[in-house]
């Protein structure tokens, strides 16, 4: 096949793990769903990137496998498990319950989506930065919020997911500036402790008390979507905002009717 290397194994695993994870939906088992998904990524979209820089492989077939997969995985595995708990909720009367079981996952789907797309015609190129929720940080939150064994314990139960997932869906949307982990910082330390924790805590949970290992995955994707912003610096954050507004301009000018 055309550009494929070892560095698409791994993004392979990682997309079998969306696969996976949709299949077990089917048959109504959402957290090993969950699971299927997390541990295609920790398998394999966190391995195939450095391996395509150690082994100086990386090409434009791989940026493309990779975002597919990362859109399957991160994006659409997540809302079929959203589907999956909220149709069995007992919030609202049949098949009203259905409804909004679909309008949720659509809600993470239909904005991601959008989001791709904008990317595609007018991105915001500042290097080390994203623009808008990251999608694999709201498909993971999504995820680890559903599965989570204190989700039903929370305040307004369930309820509060229907307020959230659409909230944190939106946040996909705007320009809200986040770290990207593509380049060194100068507080490389202090990332390489919250990723050394995020790694180590789930996998502690998973061994010690798997039936909390989604509740320390939400943490900790609720304190990067709140505080990650505070890792960029002053001049990331100038540059970033001059970016942005050039983009907006951009748009604008794309749906101006042509004369």
């Amino acid at each position: 096949m055309l550009g494929f290397g070892i560095k698409d194994i791994f993004t392979t695993i990682n997309l079998l793990g969306g696969v996976v994870a949709i299949c077990l939906c089917i048959d109504g088992h959402p957290y090993w769903a969950g699971l299927s998904v997390m541990i295609g990524y920790f398998c394999g979209d966190t391995i195939d990137g450095w391996i395509a820089r150690k082994l100086g492989t990386a090409n434009q077939f791989g940026g493309e496998y990779d975002t597919i997969s990362d859109h399957l995985s991160h994006v659409i595995a997540p809302a079929a498990i959203v589907y999956t708990v909220y149709k069995d909720v007992d919030l609202l009367p049949k098949p009203w319950n259905h409804v909004l079981a679909i309008g949720l996952a659509a809600c993470i789907i239909v904005s991601v989506s959008i989001r791709h797309a904008r990317n595609i015609v007018a991105p915001v190129n500042v290097k080390g930065v994203w623009a808008g929720l990251p999608r694999s940080v709201l498909g993971f939150w999504a995820i680890g919020y559903v599965n989570a064994t204190l989700a039903p314990h929370a305040l307004g139960g369930f309820w509060f997911g229907v307020i959230l997932i659409p909230l944190m869906s939106l946040a996909t949307l705007t320009y809200l500036p986040f770290p990207s982990h593509r380049i060194a910082r100068q507080h490389r330390f202090a990332w390489r402790l919250v990723a050394l924790l995020f790694l180590g805590g789930t996998a502690a949970a998973l061994i010690l008390a798997p039936k909390f290992f989604f509740d320390v995955q939400f943490f900790f994707m609720a304190g990067y979507s709140l505080s990650s912003w505070m890792g960029l610096t002053k001049d990331e954050l100038v540059s970033y905002k001059q970016t942005v507004a050039e983009t907006k301009q951009q748009l604008r000018a794309a749906a101006r009717p042509a004369r």
